[in-house]
């Protein structure tokens, strides 16, 4: 049966999801959370809320889902530790030297690989899988069918948000908040820009999508492990008005649509994504949502204020003359047993009769146990109290309440980790690499002194001239089947490098061979991380554009690291078109054809760059570090991320001759990096 897993960003919302029905929930600490301004728990109140949990024999999740520095590392292995001591049932990570640290720390830990590793394929669950991970959270962007082809291929479990906010953004690839603020969604501090007034067309709020919401779906869904309701910035009655809806749903019983709706959303819900059609998907919270929410609010804390009952408890009753009352009760998780302080009467009036017992004991309400089959064994003439009885049942719900606690919490080994120190010599001279995106910077990118060129597979062909130069860069959104035939013939004429963005392009790479080239999409702050991709096949990889320089430039490793010193840094990736509103992409309704640009809400252009099975939207402003060889001279190479421009000599020249940038230009993060 799959598990309905719920948020919890505070202790309230904890009880909220036990008492509706949770199966599991998901939480962050003070630390490394991606939700870093939720309440978030407290080491004692991990200990508690684990408690709370096991004793249901309902599973609890720590999210440490965000990237980190090197210098933070030893935090988290405490974290990690603290988890583990806990009892925690798995965590949930994003960095892939997270990961890494937490096999060393406790191996039996189950890992969960956060959506943010951007594992939407059967390739990236497959990666997830060769890594370690025992469970894959893929995309709130897939659908149906794309959802199910990956169970089918699956080793691993897999996990789907089934409710709750939709980002813009394809998981784990949104630079918006960081380039915009500083902040970076990737660290637990998203400001969700996305949410402001970008406009095209004389249409507004062209990025902000509705909530979506799946709760229909869930019967039809067995293969899936986990159904995730996100949230942990929401209330507790939001809480447990999703989990109600689920619970109910998978029970095949009518659940409130209109109530999960008003409780929380921004202009309705919607399962764009998950049914492929695109055309009401954008929503904003307006007055209408928020007077709606606090009608619906009153009437949902009635859900959860008793307990919700979930284990399912035999009882059988033994009342003989001369013995102390003896009880035994069987559930899922064991038996135990319990006898009265006192032995049964000879009655005066009324004798005990079974029936009697078994309604006294069959009374469980108020506690998680169900009263399955009640059984009494009464000697005939004889009288018990109610209240000796009422006892008994409390005795014996107690000792099953620490049996179900004692089979639900898991014993960890817990081991100190090491950090070994590798030495890193800084090159002779700075080494340039280009990211082309179309056919004509392909052709000038071949003639300048690139040591090597990343291009789209699509451009690519036998004919192809420095194919010894040149690494494949599969599309940002897969087509497994497509790819694949284009990958075979690619390495058949004599491609032998690729160049991988994200977990599952390296997986599908390394299946025909092809050496490992890592992009920034790959989202790597810290030196574990980077040691993770060498262990993975990589040879050198380039570091997140949200990192600062100085950092990054400490990372250590066995393979060359670079980092991305030129272009205009992609803020979003999405799937679907904010200029075609739902429509073929292209079909923007304009004079000229699609314009590919949106409008801030200054009136500042905003470029969108089209990739065939997704979109971009760019930083209008491009990172320039041309003046500061001081910084670039400390990687083994830079790249030039080339997106719509035309002269890409001029640029490489800018370069060479170390000039100052003019006009409008960013630094990106690189002197700062992101909170």
């Amino acid at each position: 049966m799959s598990e309905i897993l719920a948020p919890c960003g505070s202790f309230e919302s904890l009880k909220a999801a036990l008492n509706s029905g949770a199966d599991a929930v998901y939480l962050g600490l003070k630390r490394f959370s991606a939700r870093k301004n939720a309440e978030n728990f407290s080491d004692e109140e991990l200990y508690k809320a684990t408690i709370e949990c096991h004793k249901r024999g309902v599973k609890l999740y720590v999210a440490l889902n965000t990237l980190v520095y090197d210098d933070e590392l030893k935090d988290l292995a405490e974290c990690v530790k603290l988890a583990a001591k806990s009892g925690a049932d798995g965590i949930i990570v994003q960095d892939l030297g997270a990961a890494a640290l937490i096999r060393k720390i406790c191996p039996e830990m189950p890992r969960h690989a956060s959506t943010q590793m951007t594992l939407n394929s059967v390739s990236g669950v497959k990666a997830a899988h060769e890594l370690g991970f025992s469970r894959a959270v893929i995309g709130r962007e897939l659908s149906r069918e794309e959802i199910m082809k990956i169970s089918r291929e699956a080793e691993i479990e897999l996990e789907i948000f089934v409710h709750g906010a939709l980002c813009t953004s394809v998981s784990g690839q949104c630079y918006m908040s960081a380039f915009f603020g500083g902040r970076s969604g990737n660290r637990g501090l998203c400001a969700q820009p996305c949410r402001l007034d970008f406009s095209v067309n004389g249409r507004h709020n062209v990025i902000s999508l509705k909530d979506s919401s799946i709760v229909k779906a869930l019967p039809k869904l067995p293969e899936i492990a986990s159904f995730k309701i996100e949230g942990r910035m929401k209330r507790p009655e939001y809480v447990s008005c999703a989990v109600d809806a689920c619970v109910k749903s998978l029970s095949l019983q009518e659940y409130d649509e209109e109530r999960l709706k008003n409780v929380f959303s921004r202009g309705g819900l919607t399962d764009g994504y998950f049914s492929g059609n695109y055309s009401d998907m954008n929503g904003i919270r307006g007055k209408d949502d928020v007077d709606f929410s606090a009608k619906a609010l009153s009437s949902i804390r009635g859900i959860y204020k008793d307990e919700f009952p979930r284990i399912k408890v035999d009882i059988k009753v033994k009342i003989k003359s001369g013995e102390q009352i003896f009880a035994s009760a069987y559930c899922c998780f064991g038996e135990v047993s319990a006898v009265s302080c006192s032995v049964p009467e000879k009655a005066v009036g009324q004798p005990l009769g079974s029936k009697d017992v078994c309604g006294r004991m069959s009374k469980l309400g108020g506690t998680q146990f169900i009263a399955g089959s009640i059984e009494a064994d009464v000697e005939d003439g004889l009288y018990a109290s109610a209240s000796a009885l009422n006892a008994l049942r409390r005795d014996i719900c107690e000792k099953l309440e620490k049996l179900v606690l004692e089979k639900n919490t898991p014993r960890y080994r817990i081991f100190e980790p090491s950090f070994p120190e590798i030495k890193r010599s800084l090159p002779k001279k700075t080494v340039y690499r280009a990211e082309v995106r179309n056919a004509e910077q392909l052709m000038q990118a071949v003639g300048l002194p690139f040591e090597m060129i990343y291009a789209p597979l699509e451009l690519l062909s036998d004919k192809t001239q420095n194919k010894e130069k040149i690494a494949v860069a599969l599309p940002l959104i897969l087509n497994e089947e497509a790819d694949r035939k284009q990958l075979l013939k690619l390495r058949e004429v004599g491609f032998e490098h690729g160049f991988a963005q994200t977990l599952e392009h390296a997986q599908l790479l390394k299946e025909f061979g092809f050496k490992l080239h890592g992009g920034f999409r790959m989202n790597l702050l810290n030196s574990l991380s980077a040691r993770s991709c060498e262990d993975f096949g990589f040879s050198d990889i380039t570091l997140s554009v949200e990192g600062e320089a100085a950092k990054l430039s400490e990372i250590c490793c066995n393979i060359p690291t670079g980092i991305v010193a030129y272009g205009k840094l992609p803020l979003t990736l999405m799937r679907r078109c904010p200029i075609a509103d739902g429509r073929p992409c292209g079909a923007s309704g304009g004079k000229n054809g699609c314009e590919k640009r949106i409008f801030d809400r200054f009136g500042r252009e905003i470029p969108i760059l089209c990739g065939g099975r997704s979109v971009e939207l760019l930083n209008p402003d491009p990172l320039i570090l041309s003046d500061k060889p001081e910084v670039l001279r400390k990687f083994d190479f830079v790249v030039f991320n080339f997106t719509d421009e035309r002269d890409l000599k001029c640029i490489a020249e800018m370069y060479e001759n170390k000039v100052d940038p003019s006009g409008r230009f960013t630094r990106g993060m690189t002197f700062e990096g992101v909170i």
